[in-house]
């Protein structure tokens, strides 16, 4: 496995950021310039500006540092989807970045070309840069910030070799342990290798020799991606920057074919994709689709793509693009329509799938809804809007007790009211329907009717509202059907309202 440590810092004359600690202001990290005048990090600004009069002081903001680290690191996945922040950059005024490029260094001419232009490209965008390739990270990450050269490819199995002569902090040790193995002698890792892992641990702690043996491979060191690392991923790489929708459309179907093509092979769709442009610039634009069924239609997803290309900036020219599928599902192949014009029923969903791709990708996923059934007896909590790329729920049913046979759910009526409307209800006996009714200012009178349908409250969701309801379908003397029902128990005490709550057809 080979890993990258790239160490970053910005640089552009004598300067030091300063923090405040224990009431007086002190270096907290310092340019190559400043180091090389005798500033030390930890010394006091004071002392700093009598070694160099005109030495800029700027204080430090630990947020903005971490936030233009987390930018440049995701200009490095344009040599390897794996890149992760180093916990312990930031000791010097630098920060220092993971890259796993297992399988990666054949994109750029092998791993010195790799480790080149890495270096070089973080060098024109005004970072100074040192980075090392080696089998462990540990080998990396000591060669990178204490070795004598600014980039080096460690050779496999020669992480040994490249560490003998580093000094323990190279290890990522504690202060407190490289104080300690300095006491007795111990000062570089050559020395540190012979001795026996027992009496190390006894007495310096677990630490050291698990670095140790970390850097030397021998005990395993597994590094986290900053974002998920997705299988399905395909890049392009530009001779020359593009700038133009016409490029970046032509770039985007060149990725996309690829990437059917492998799917193809799987039997599997796009429901997710992420096209990501690299900028010449350190910058990275994204554009993300999303499909309510799984797709291996190239046209409709760049169709879907193209609907955002007149808001992407490629700035001065973007030279990498990649595309990653995130999400996946499996397909099955359709029987094409045979044998009559017109679409068929597949086609016809397919038709309304791509158009709801096309407005939830134009409007926002959260913009396109559908109704769904939800498990609830109180009709007005029985369905919920959902995203239309959420998958469909099946419908609500019930198994009869004691049987495999499942129940359809109780009939209700086409137009449900969006609230229950008051209405003025004359019965002849409590708990029938009623012989008339008022709604809307019309008296309606009733000639048939079945029920009551009771539905108890559900007093775990709305413990406010505990009343009991009793449903009736009734038949106006003209035909017309409704649907109402009486909120409260007269045997209970309670006194009935009675409300219309929807209308069949």
């Amino acid at each position: 496995m080979a890993q990258t440590q790239v160490q970053t810092q910005v640089q552009t004359q004598a300067m030091v950021l300063a923090r405040d600690a224990h009431g007086r202001r002190v270096i907290a990290g310092a340019c190559s310039l400043a180091l090389a005048a005798g500033i030390a990090v930890g010394r006091s600004v004071s002392d700093a500006l009598a070694l160099e009069s005109r030495l800029l002081v700027i204080p430090a903001d630990p947020a903005a540092d971490q936030l233009a680290l987390a930018g440049l690191a995701n200009w490095c996945r344009r040599y390897t989807p794996q890149v992760a922040l180093d916990p312990m950059g930031g000791s010097v005024g630098d920060g220092g970045l993971w890259l796993d490029v297992t399988g990666c260094a054949h994109l750029f001419g092998g791993e010195a070309a790799l480790l080149a232009d890495l270096v070089n490209r973080l060098s024109s965008l005004g970072w100074t840069a040192r980075a090392a390739l080696a089998d462990t990270p540990g080998a990396a990450w000591a060669v990178a910030r204490f070795g004598s050269l600014a980039t080096r490819v460690i050779e496999p199995a020669g992480q040994q070799a490249a560490l003998a002569r580093l000094p323990l902090a190279a290890l990522r040790l504690p202060a407190a342990a490289v104080e300690g193995l300095e006491r007795v002698g111990l000062r570089h890792v050559e020395a540190l290798i012979p001795v026996a892992r027992s009496p190390l641990t006894a007495r310096f702690g677990p630490a050291v020799a698990l670095r140790l043996d970390q850097a030397l491979g021998l005990a395993p060191e597994p590094i986290s991606p900053r974002v998920p690392v997705f299988p399905h991923r395909v890049r392009l790489s530009l001779p020359e920057p593009i700038a133009t929708t016409d490029d970046v459309a032509r770039a985007t179907q060149r990725l996309l074919a690829r990437l059917i093509e492998r799917l193809e092979r799987e039997q599997r769709g796009a429901r997710r994709l992420r096209l990501a442009f690299y900028r010449v610039d350190g910058t990275v634009r994204q554009l993300t689709i999303g499909t309510s069924r799984a797709s291996r239609d190239a046209a409709a997803l760049f169709r879907l793509f193209a609907e955002h290309f007149d808001r992407l900036d490629p700035g001065f020219g973007i030279d990498v693009v990649t595309l990653e599928a995130m999400v996946l599902d499996t397909t099955s192949p359709t029987q094409a329509n045979l044998g009559h014009s017109g679409l068929s029923g597949a086609a016809t969903a397919t038709a309304l799938s791509d158009l709801t791709d096309r407005l939830a990708n134009r409007l926002g996923a959260k913009a396109i809804t559908r109704p769904v059934a939800r498990q609830s007896h109180v009709p007005e909590r029985a369905e919920a809007w959902a995203p239309v790329d959420r998958l469909r729920e099946k419908p609500w049913s019930v198994k009869a007790p004691g049987s495999a046979a499942v129940i359809p759910g109780p009939i209700r009526p086409v137009r449900l009211l969006h609230r229950p409307e008051p209405i003025e209800a004359m019965a002849l006996l409590p708990n029938h329907p009623p012989a008339r009714f008022r709604w809307r200012g019309a008296e309606v009178r009733i000639g048939r009717a079945t029920g009551p349908e009771r539905l108890a409250p559900e007093w775990w969701r709305d413990p406010t509202r505990h009343a009991t309801r009793d449903y009736f379908r009734v038949e106006d003397v003209e035909g017309r059907r409704y649907w109402l029902f009486c909120e409260g128990l007269v045997e209970r005490g309670d006194a009935p309202v009675w409300y219309l709550h929807g209308l069949f057809a």
